[in-house]
C-alpha cells in the first residue's frame, strides 16, 4: 500500500460543500433518438476514478494531497480536485454524451500548483461533452473531441485492518482543520469492532460498529496518560471529541471520511 503524508497550508473554511447551485440547465435540444437522463451513463457509476491528465498536463502521482478524484451516483459526479472537496450535478445523453453543471466546493488554500490544477480540472468539467469509458479508464472530452480529462480507475480500500492516517479532522466548530506536521493521527478498525490509534501524543481504543454506510463510535474511548506539547494535546482532545459524533463513512480509493448525522464531515484519512 503507498505511504502518504499531507500537510494542509490552511484550515478549511467550512466542514461542508459550499451551496452554489445545484445543477445547470440541460442542453437545450436534442437529435435523432438522444436521450437525457441523470440516471443513464451507467458505465461511469461505481469506481472512484483517479485523473492521471488534465488540459493535456500530467497529475503529480504518489501524493494524496494533490489527487484528483471522480466518482458518479445518482445524478452527482463528487471528489478531490486536489485541495478542496466538490459536488455538480451531471446529465448523460445516449450514447456518449455528458454535461456537467455548476460546481460547489469547499474554499481551502492550498500549494500554488496544486491550486492552478484543480482550477483547469474544474473548468475541464465545465467542457465536458463526451465520455469514453473501457474497464479500467474514463476519458472526457469537449464537443471537439478534444480530450479534457484522463481517469483511471481505483479499488477501494478495505476498512478493516487498514491503518488509517488523518489528514484532517473536525475542531469542534464545524470546521475541518489540518493535522499539526508534529503530530500524528490514525486509525485501525479492526475486525472484532475494536477502533485504535493514535491521537498525536496518547494512544486511544474504542469500539465501533457498521451497518452499510452507517457507523457508530462508542463514547467510552480510553488513552493512555502521556503529558505534551499544549497545542498536540488540543489537537488530541478535539479528534477524541470529534470521532463519536461519527454517523456515515465513505472510502474513495485509498481516502476515508467519517461524516456526522448532518453530513458534516468528522475526519478525513488516507491509507498506509
Amino acid at each position: 500500500m503507498r505511504s502518504h503524508r499531507r500537510t494542509i497550508a490552511t484550515p478549511l473554511a467550512a466542514a461542508c460543500l459550499v451551496a452554489l447551485v445545484a445543477l445547470a440547465a440541460a442542453c437545450g435540444s436534442t437529435q435523432g433518438s438522444s436521450e437525457t437522463s441523470p440516471a443513464s451513463g451507467s458505465a461511469l457509476v461505481g469506481p472512484v476514478w483517479k485523473a492521471t491528465e488534465v488540459a493535456g498536463t500530467a497529475v503529480p502521482s504518489g501524493d494524496a494531497a494533490t489527487e484528483i478524484t471522480a466518482v458518479f451516483a445518482d445524478g452527482q459526479v463528487s471528489g478531490s480536485g486536489g485541495v478542496n472537496r466538490y459536488s455538480a450535478g451531471y446529465e448523460t445523453q445516449s450514447p456518449d454524451g455528458i454535461s456537467i453543471g455548476t460546481i460547489a466546493s469547499t474554499q481551502m488554500a492550498g500549494p500554488s500548483a496544486a491550486m492552478k490544477q484543480e482550477a483547469a480540472y474544474f473548468a475541464a468539467l465545465a467542457e465536458a461533452s463526451s465520455y469514453a469509458v473501457t474497464a479500467d479508464s474514463l476519458t472526457l472530452a469537449d464537443d471537439q473531441g478534444t480530450t479534457l480529462v484522463r481517469f483511471e480507475s481505483v479499488q477501494p480500500t478495505a476498512l478493516q485492518d487498514t491503518e488509517w492516517h488523518a489528514l484532517a479532522y473536525n475542531n469542534g466548530k464545524d470546521a475541518l482543520v489540518g493535522i499539526t506536521a508534529a503530530g500524528d493521527i490514525t486509525a485501525v478498525f479492526a475486525a472484532d469492532g475494536t477502533l485504535s490509534g493514535n491521537a498525536s501524543v496518547n494512544r486511544y481504543s474504542t469500539t465501533y460498529t457498521t451497518s452499510g454506510a452507517s457507523m457508530t463510535i462508542d463514547a467510552a474511548i480510553t488513552t493512555t496518560k502521556k503529558a505534551g506539547d499544549d497545542k498536540l494535546m488540543k489537537q488530541e482532545a478535539a479528534y477524541l471529541a470529534a470521532l463519536p459524533t461519527t454517523a456515515t463513512y465513505t472510502i474513495e480509493g485509498d481516502e476515508l471520511w467519517l461524516r456526522d448525522a448532518s453530513g458534516a464531515a468528522v475526519a478525513h484519512y488516507v491509507a498506509r
